[in-house]
């Protein structure tokens, strides 16, 4: 149980890295591609949904028993990342990326496209941690809405006397 909760919040801080490798890239690429410095603010907004994948992944892995019903907000947000690359591929827009070169020594260079290849492939593998999750109480077969599921611990809390 301790390893896949190391490889949830391992996810979690890819998702964390993925969100500013990819936002530096797109804008970098836009900006080779003509367009302005008002760029990066939108890319901001529009990639800022893979923060709450990340903030998410880390909640769950840190306190499972709380947070385990993200898990499918989780999985639905990887897969439409997942998705998206897929439609960056079908539409064309990923050889743009591919024919920018992000950091190059002699004849061998890193581009854009590779770059964007390894985030898909760590991006499939977490969405695989994400969908192989099971929560303590479906471990055991037990609905956590169920009359019979445990529940979650609590600690005892001072109560004052309002007499």
């Amino acid at each position: 149980m301790q390893a896949r909760r190391g490889l949830l919040l391992a996810g979690s801080l890819w998702e964390f890295v993925r969100f500013f490798l990819v936002l530096l890239l797109f804008a970098s690429v836009l900006r080779g591609q003509g367009a302005g410095p008002w760029v990066f603010p939108w890319l901001l907004v529009a990639g800022s949904g893979n923060l709450l994948i990340a903030a998410g992944g880390g909640m769950l892995a840190l306190f499972p028993a709380r947070y385990a019903r993200l898990i499918t907000l989780l999985r639905l947000g990887k897969a439409m990342s997942v998705f998206s690359f897929i439609l960056l591929v079908v539409s064309g827009t990923l050889g743009i990326a591919s024919r920018f070169e992000i950091f190059g020594t002699g004849g061998h260079g890193l581009t854009g496209g590779a770059v964007l290849l390894g985030v898909f492939l760590l991006d499939l593998a977490f969405l695989a941690v994400l969908i192989s999750w099971r929560s303590k109480g479906a471990e055991q077969g037990i609905p956590p809405d169920s009359p019979g599921a445990p529940l979650p611990e609590y600690d005892e809390t001072e109560v004052q006397d309002f007499h």
